[in-house]
C-alpha cells in the first residue's frame, strides 16, 4: 500500500475531502463519500488525516503566548 501523501489526487476529490472534513455535505452526498471510504484505504487514510490535523490547527488557535513573548524570543536569539 502505497502512502496517501505520495498519491495525487484529482481536484474534484480533494474538494470532496475538503467538504467532508468541513462538515459541509448534505446527508446523501455525506453517506455515499463514507461508502468511497469504506473500500479506498489511502482516501480514507487522507480524510482522516485531515480531519485530526483541523482538530489539532483548532486547538492551537486557542493557544495565547503572553504579551512579551516575542521579545523574549528575539532577546534568546541575539
Amino acid at each position: 500500500m502505497n502512502n496517501f501523501l505520495d498519491i495525487e489526487y484529482h481536484p474534484i476529490i480533494e474538494d470532496f475531502i475538503v467538504d467532508y472534513v468541513d462538515d459541509e455535505m448534505d446527508a446523501v452526498e455525506k453517506e455515499a463519500f463514507e461508502e468511497v471510504l469504506v473500500h479506498h484505504d489511502e482516501l480514507r487514510e487522507l480524510a482522516f488525516s485531515a480531519k485530526e490535523g483541523k482538530k489539532l490547527l483548532q486547538q492551537f488557535q486557542q493557544i495565547k503566548a503572553k504579551e512579551d513573548f516575542i521579545d523574549r524570543m528575539l532577546n534568546s536569539i541575539s
